[in-house]
Formats: structure tokens, C-alpha cells, sequence
């Protein structure tokens, strides 16, 4: 109601009544591309707070609002791109090992994520 212009952007993970009040939803790379290629000016997102400041940066004459400022995922700030790059090549990290009920869960997921992308 505070931005009836703006188009709203979601992850898929959001609430179901949500995702049905969305005009694009998917990963946060394509919420990203979306909102960049598109001629609106305007964006509601729905996904971690961080985002919007990129959006905001990357694309100074359109406007983005958080859907909630509570949108923090800590997970997403605990790992860094060099924690990713150390555990890729073999020195850092530690191996975890799953069940098969939550791989196929966390598969499950990810399978929807890029359906959805």
C-alpha cells in the first residue's frame, strides 16, 4: 500500500499468499536481473535486506523498498566468497555429511529455486 507503483519481487520460500501477490518470484539472482533489465522504476523485495542496497547501487534511478527490514538471513553472512573458494580447493572447511531424507529435501529446494529462476 506504501508503494502501489512498485512491482513486488519474492523468493519462492516466502509465504504462499505472498508468492501469489508477486509479480516475479524466484532466486535472488533473478529477482536481481529482473528488477535490472526491466523498465519499471519502482520494486517492493522480498528477500535478504542486503539486496536492496545492491539493487540501489547498481541502479541508481530506480527505487527499491524492503519488503520487511526483519529479512536477515545470518547463513548468508556467516560464509564468504573466500570461505567458498578455501573449502573449493581442498584447504578449509570441514566436510558435512547428510542423511538422504535431507538431501532429497534440500534437493527438492534448490530443483524449485531453478524451476522458478
Amino acid at each position: 500500500a506504501l508503494h502501489p507503483d512498485a512491482l513486488l519481487l519474492v523468493h519462492p520460500e516466502c509465504p504462499k499468499d505472498v508468492v501469489e501477490e508477486a509479480d516475479y518470484v524466484g532466486a535472488t539472482t533473478g529477482i536481481m536481473n529482473f528488477a535490472k533489465n526491466s523498465d519499471h522504476k519502482e520494486f517492493v523485495i522480498g528477500t535478504e535486506v542486503s539486496i536492496v542496497e545492491h539493487l540501489q547501487f547498481d541502479c541508481p534511478d530506480k527505487k527499491f523498498y524492503a519488503l520487511s527490514n526483519d529479512l536477515l538471513c545470518s547463513d548468508m553472512k556467516a560464509t564468504t566468497l573466500m570461505d567458498v573458494y578455501n573449502t573449493l580447493k581442498g584447504i578449509a572447511g570441514e566436510e558435512i555429511i547428510l542423511d538422504d531424507q535431507t538431501i532429497e529435501k534440500a534437493r527438492h529446494s534448490l530443483d524449485e529455486m531453478i524451476r522458478l529462476g
